[in-house]
Order: C-alpha cells, then structure tokens, then sequence
C-alpha cells in the first residue's frame, strides 16, 4: 500500500489530492483554533492548503467539501478513512455537524486572507455531536463577505437535498454503509494488512446515539427489521455482520451498560468473523498502532474466544463463551441472527434454521439450562418479543402475514402486513396475539425483494407505495 503511493504517478491522482484536502483543512483549522492566525504554523499549512486547491484549480474554477450528515464528500466524491493515520475525519464529520454546515465552496482566485478570515470565525466555535442550527447562523453573521468563498447551512428548508436525516434514514445510512464495507475488511484481512477502525467506530457511535435518544418504539423496531434481512449487497455474511452489531447495541443499552462497553461490544460485533482463520483474524486485528489496540483490546478479546457458529453443538456448550458481559451479549446476537437466517449452501454456517419465534424460545430454553446468560436473554427477549419483527406467521384466518410491530407478550396486540399467495403485501392489519399461528416451514423463508422494499416503505415515511393498502 505505502509503495503504491510513493510512485510518481501517484502524486497527480486525484484521490490522494482530495485526501489531502479534507486533512489539510482540519489541521489548518486546528492550527488557526490553538494558535490564532498569525503564527510560523499558519504560514505553512496555507502555502500547502494552497497548493492543494491549485491541483484542482488546475482544471476547474471551484472545490467543495460537503457534509451529508453520514459522508464528507471533496470534489463530489465521498472520503473514507482507509488508512491508518486517517484518524481526523471523526473530528471534520464533528465540525460540520456542531456548526450545522452542509458545504465550503472555495472559488479560483481565492486569497490567503479570505481564508484565514474563514478558519478564524470557524475556530471560535466548540465542536460537539449535536447538529446547532444558532451556531451556523453566528458564524454567517461573524463572517465577512467572502468573494471566493461560501459556506452552505445544514438545515432541511435551505439544503434542498441535504436534509438533517431522520433517525430511521440515518438507521438505513448506517446500515448500508457497515455492509458494503464489509467485504473490504475481509479482504484486507486475507491480505494481512491492518484494519483501519474509524469507519465502524464511526457507524456504530452513530447507532449508539440514535437508541440512546430514541423517542418512539417504531425506531427500535426498524433497526430489528433491518437485523432480520437475510442478505445485503448480494452477501449473507454482510446482512449477518450488521445484524450483530444492531443486536449487540439493543441487548446492550437495554441493560444499561457503560457506553464505552456498548461501543466495545458492537465493534467486536462486527470484527467475529472477518476471516475463517481465525488466527489470522485475531493476527490482523492485533496489528494496530497502540492508539487503536488500547481502544478495542476488549473487543478483539471478545469476538476471537467465541465459538464458531457452524456446530450447533459447540454454541449451546456451556463453556462456549468468553467469560465476560461482552461475551455473552455477543453470543445471544450471533445466536439469534444466525439461526433464523437463509444461509448459502457452501456457507460456514450448516446448522438447523428456526423461525424467529422458534429461536426466541430457544433462548429463553437454553438460558434456563445455564447455556446463555438469563439476564442477558431477558434483556434479549425484552426488546424482540415473542413475534419479534419480521416474523412470518399465519392468521387463524388462513392468512399469512409479516410482523412489522413486535409482540411484547402472549396478550399482546401489534400490526402486521397481510402478504398474498406470492408473498407480496396485500394490507396492513393490527391483530392480538392469540390469532397468530407458528409455520414452522417458514424458517429461511426469503421474502422477495419487492415485498422488503414495501416493508421498508412502512418504516421510513418517505415516498408512499402505490398500492393504497399500505396508508
């Protein structure tokens, strides 16, 4: 990786100038928020901060960086954090939000004083978590007219299609973005190179915050939906990696644990199966810079002393386990998630499948048996239910039906979605529990992909299906 990008050829790529941009801002910016504007440090970052912004100028008349509320994106173009000294953009993502700004647009032409003005006004603002619509508006008053340069607010009526999200498209971002990644932390794993972590530190602070500050059922209930799709990007493992880490975080807020171990947890979460070797894995995940190893040493300890999935025998072991809270929390989630999944043929999973329901009463079964934490499995079962969502059941009508509300309890009423002979929805209908029937049949049943959209329909309020039903 290091000699590919210390070829020639490398320094005219775009990607690595649009790399430097987004660091030489946040450094210049930090250097102007300690030291002021006029020190030897500010002369060097804007003679660079310069050069930067003429490789583009070079061939265009202005350079943006945006804020989408999930990616920061130079030049149209998104920037991850793939490599290991990428540990700024935690701190850009944090500026743009507190500052409630969606975008800087800087304009050919544009000179060091214009610049320097801008960082100035920006560096006297603290940077915190939360999106402050006051903040943005102090800065556009303490900010002079800028010829070349202009800033753009994050707020829905002004930003068009830069919207502060809801918590359930922020929940759809998160998910999205920990599944197509995936697959490349595998890879880099079979490489043998060393995993960068602020993108899953990232997502899963994210998720974190959104259950902490959850104000409606509906969006627990969603992150459940999402942890029950089979398979995402055309990989079971990538749906199976997510559904972990959304799990882990419900079992583990719902006890009420230290946020740092719900952030420790929900990482391991996801790092359990990176590599079917294992001691490859935990070989590739030990080579971190001490900054990185201090932060999640739980984790990597975590996800490498649980067990395999791929004999059902070995997880109701008692012994298979870690020990630890962590642990255990973990082994409950790999347990449902990967039970009640449709998995591929050549799969490391070969295990028998069960419903939703089915799986949730072998938790409850095996916890009395000492197999599973009891605690941990209430806690677990507190927040699925007995019919926990995406459950296919059959009415004592006939129908069969998708949950899309969690039952809480055996005397409980929730809605459902009404699904026809080819399993797409008909209707939304709210039903007690003792109309629900088990089909025992239908563990790894696949609902198609039209029927999984109208279903994500219902949760996120976005554009309505055609089909009136559905209102």
């Amino acid at each position: 990786m290091d000699e590919r990008r210390n070829r020639p050829e490398y320094d005219n790529s775009p990607k690595k100038w649009r790399y430097n941009f987004s660091k030489s801002l946040f450094t210049f910016w930090k250097n102007v928020k300690m030291y002021g504007d006029k020190n030897e440090r500010i002369t060097e970052e804007i003679t660079f901060f310069k050069q930067v912004l003429n490789f583009f100028f070079a061939e265009k008349d202005e350079l943006s960086i945006l804020f989408d509320g999930i990616d920061i994106k130079v030049d149209k173009v998104r920037i991850r954090g793939q490599r290991q000294d990428d540990k700024y953009f935690e701190d850009v993502y944090d500026l743009f939000l507190s500052l409630c700004m969606s975008g800087i647009t800087f304009r050919k032409g544009v000179r060091d004083e214009e610049i320097l003005t801008l960082l100035a006004v920006i560096g006297k603002y603290p940077v915190g978590r939360e999106p402050k619509v006051a903040a943005f508006e102090r800065v556009k008053s303490d900010l002079p007219h800028l010829d070349h340069i202009e800033i753009y607010p994050y707020d829905p009526e002004e930003s068009g299609s830069l919207p502060i999200y809801t918590p359930e498209q922020s929940i759809r971002k998160i998910y999205c973005s920990l599944a197509e990644t995936y697959p490349d932390y595998c890879k880099m794993i079979d490489a043998a190179e060393s995993i960068p972590l602020r993108m899953i530190e990232r997502r899963t602070q994210d998720l974190i915050s959104i259950v902490s500050n959850a104000k409606k059922m509906e969006t627990i209930e969603f992150i459940m939906f999402l942890a029950s799709i089979p398979s995402s990007f055309g990989s079971s493992e990538n749906a199976f990696a997510v559904a972990r880490v959304f799990w882990s975080v419900l079992i583990a807020k719902k006890l009420k644990i230290d946020q740092q171990a719900v952030k420790r947890t929900a990482v391991s979460a996801y790092l359990q199966y990176f590599s079917k070797d294992k001691e490859r894995g935990y070989s590739a995940l030990s080579r971190m810079d001490d900054f990185n190893y201090d932060r999640i040493e739980a984790s990597v300890n975590v996800s490498h002393r649980i067990t395999d999935f791929s004999d059902q025998a070995l997880i109701l072991d008692k012994s298979a386990s870690s020990g630890i809270l962590s642990g255990e929390i973990l082994k409950i989630a790999s347990y449902f998630s990967a039970v009640t999944r449709k998995w591929p043929e050549k799969s490391f999973y070969k295990g028998p499948l069960m419903t939703k329901p089915q799986a949730v009463r072998s938790i409850i079964a095996n916890s009395r048996k000492g197999v599973f934490n009891t605690e941990i499995a209430n806690a677990f079962v507190s927040m699925s239910g007995v019919y926990p969502v995406g459950s296919i059941l059959r009415l004592s009508d006939g129908n069969v039906c998708v949950v899309v509300k969690r039952f809480k309890s055996f005397f409980d009423q929730s809605d459902v979605l009404i699904l026809d002979e080819n399993l797409s929805v008909k209707e939304r209908r709210t039903v007690n529990t003792e109309n629900l029937l088990d089909i025992p049949e239908a563990a790894g049943i696949v609902l198609p992909e039209k029927t999984t959209v109208q279903i994500l329909n219902t949760f996120l309020d976005e554009k309505e299906n055609n089909n009136e039903k559905l209102k």
